[in-house]
């Protein structure tokens, strides 16, 4: 498997730059194209009609529909939802046709398991054990059959990772990429994305790309030009007003355990009429031009009249749905899942949590009118969060 990271800033181009790679290349070279939503597949297969790309939906359950495409050598869109439901026949189909993946934006390669204390000791006591090299979960008895099959098939994928004392970990199955000829991801700052972690802990070689924009187009090229970059701090106006950003000043406050904490408690009504102030009284904004997030089991006790439908999660990518609000509000401290993390820090691998924060955050940011190079207002409560963004924009502004 050759695997290259077309590593550029939102916007510059990756799409349309690997969209004319597609147009470019042979008949015979297969391509399965993977991105967040389906919306985005209808662009594929327009923009590369020559290819005859097809969506994995008419026959019947969608895997099903997928292996149907895959055995008759198809160039397939589809989802990343799908991407996650890929099973040992698959694998086999995708390495039998020799195809070249090609996926916008990094996948959930590694999450909590959801499975129970009690129920991790029993398989790890009379099923199963970690690879002494890998820590991969491996099923030894073969002929089970109960309760804990859809761990058994999880285990024979190589997709459960053991860490610690007996903690289980779900993990992709690196099987599935390495059945394929060449891969490209396209994402930015991929540094700091828990995906780029996985490959080193498999120890998965990788190449950085970048994008131009030519007289004929973009393309890719071997650099990883910006093609974009732009006057930042005259574009992104910060909410600097001190009594609104207040609640944010502790490092950890606005994290997902600041949110569970404060639940029905003062704080959160306040960080809801701060928002309201801010995206009513001091941008003048309303629903339809304003972008806002917090973490999304607290959306209804944050939600205020004028902007509560311009709600999205926070982990929003790839999408031009949006590039129309000017209004912001990212109300949200990012951390790495402390389950994740640990798995890594356990196996040596340091991670670092401000730049994950940070490419959180500038992923969202740029679903806005930032996106068009339009200016937007930006009301980020959390100091931290703040701090590294002035940083960023110091950095890669140019005037």
């Amino acid at each position: 498997m050759i695997l290259n990271i077309v590593d550029s800033i939102m916007g510059s181009g990756k799409t349309s730059a690997m969209i004319n790679m597609i147009n470019a290349s042979g008949d015979d070279r297969r391509f399965l194209y993977i991105t967040p939503y389906l919306a985005e597949t209808q662009r594929i297969i327009e923009s590369c009609k020559h290819k005859k790309f097809s969506e994995p939906r008419e026959y019947g359950a969608k895997l099903n529909g997928l292996k149907t495409l895959l055995k008759a050598g198809a160039n397939i869109a589809s989802t990343h939802a799908l991407f996650e439901r890929f099973d040992e026949e698959t694998v086999a189909l995708i390495a039998a046709k020799g195809y070249t993946l090609i996926m916008d934006e990094v996948f959930e390669v590694i999450k909590p398991l959801g499975i129970t204390r009690s129920d991790s000791e029993t398989i790890l006591q009379l099923h199963a054990s970690p690879n002494l090299d890998t820590g991969i979960l491996e099923w030894h008895d073969s002929s089970y059959s109960g309760v804990f099959n859809n761990y058994m098939t999880m285990c024979k994928l190589g997709s459960i990772g053991c860490y610690g004392n007996g903690q289980l970990i779900q993990i992709y199955p690196v099987s599935v990429f390495e059945a394929f000829k060449e891969v490209y991801v396209m994402t930015y700052m991929f540094e700091a994305q828990v995906q780029k972690y996985y490959y080193d802990y498999y120890g998965i070689t990788y190449n950085y790309i970048g994008v131009r924009n030519t007289p004929d187009g973009y393309r890719l090229c071997q650099d990883r030009d910006d093609t974009l970059k732009m006057n930042y701090g005259e574009l992104i106006h910060i909410c600097h007003h001190e009594k609104l950003n207040r609640i944010g000043d502790k490092p950890t406050a606005l994290s997902k355990g600041w949110y569970m904490r404060n639940s029905g408690q003062n704080q959160m009504k306040q960080l809801k009429n701060n928002t309201q102030n801010y995206v009513r009284n001091i941008c003048g904004s309303k629903s339809s031009l304003t972008l806002w997030t917090c973490f999304k089991d607290y959306r209804s006790e944050i939600s205020g009249n004028g902007y509560a439908k311009g709600y999205v999660p926070s982990n929003l990518r790839a999408t031009n749905e949006y590039m129309d609000r000017n209004c912001v509000a990212y109300l949200v401290n990012k951390y790495w899942n402390p389950f994740v993390k640990s798995f890594f820090t356990s196996k040596g691998i340091i991670v670092d949590e401000d730049a994950y924060a940070l490419s959180e955050m500038l992923q969202f940011i740029w679903r806005s009118a930032i996106r068009d190079g339009k200016p937007i207002n930006l009301y980020v409560p959390s100091s931290r969060m703040r701090h590294l963004l002035e940083k960023w924009i110091e950095e890669n502004s140019i005037a």
